[in-house]
């Protein structure tokens, strides 16, 4: 594991906390790495449920650390390879992941949420997908925003780089549930001791929910690899990541 990210067992809840609030909790290949671990890890620890959330006051998660994916090639294929594995540990877990989420959420941020069972926002909650300011179609968010939203939907929400307010992303099927922002931490436990008195429905929802008939997130990723590759190879996008007052 990694100091950015700490993990504590509480019965049968396994609580994940993005821990890097001088960056807003972006993700390194390191956090996402842990990331994974923590998910993938639960049932061993005895866990039911897993709740996901953020340290410091701005915010849940940035996104990918772009300071990080632009230090090179190799830097970012390793990134890659972690966001990867990451997503599949979400997607495939073998207990409900609840994300409570504040502030910015962006990028792989949203990832997070998105591939969540649950997602519990605070009312000033911000969801912001910023990759085409420096020349980046977020390929790996369109494959989890496809989860919950139409496809043509989550293109126009990532081409255009656009935020979405807690009220637009509860109306999408993307946030869960909107808490006020006063009390929000003391709110969010309670709803999540709602959901644990009650893991055995949401188990069986989960189970129909994944009856439907599509691609896994390991095919749908291993499939929009090479163009992510493709588009960071890009000269446009090597001299804007160059350029670190556009990294989060």
């Amino acid at each position: 594991m990694t100091d950015s990210l700490l993990v504590r067992d509480d019965g049968d809840l396994r609580r994940v906390t993005l821990n890097r609030p001088e960056k807003i909790n972006a993700l390194d290949t390191a956090m996402l790495r842990a990331l994974a671990a923590a998910i993938d890890g639960a049932p061993d620890a005895g866990a039911a449920l897993v709740a996901i959330d953020g340290t410091g006051p701005r915010g849940f998660c940035a996104g990918g650390d772009v300071a990080e994916m632009g230090r090179g090639a190799e830097a970012f294929a390793a990134q890659e390879e972690a966001l990867r594995a990451a997503m599949q540990a979400l997607y495939g877990s073998a207990v409900p992941v609840v994300s409570v989420v504040h502030g910015r959420t962006l990028g792989a941020g949203c990832i997070v949420a998105c591939l969540s069972d649950l997602v519990l926002g605070a009312d000033s909650v911000q969801f912001g997908f910023p990759e085409m300011r420096f020349g980046l179609y977020p390929a790996f968010v369109h494959a989890a925003l496809t989860e919950r939203l139409p496809a043509a939907l989550a293109f126009q929400i990532l081409a255009g780089g656009r935020m979405m307010t807690a009220a637009e992303a509860y109306g999408f099927g993307f946030l869960t549930e909107i808490l006020p922002d006063g009390g929000f931490a003391e709110s969010a436990e309670a709803r999540i001791a709602h959901y644990r008195e009650r893991i055995d429905a949401l188990v069986i929802g989960r189970r129909i929910l994944r009856m439907e008939d599509r691609p896994s997130m390991a095919e749908k990723t291993r499939r929009l690899a090479p163009l992510l590759a493709e588009n960071h190879a890009a000269p446009s996008v090597r001299r804007l990541l160059a350029d670190l007052s556009f990294a989060r």
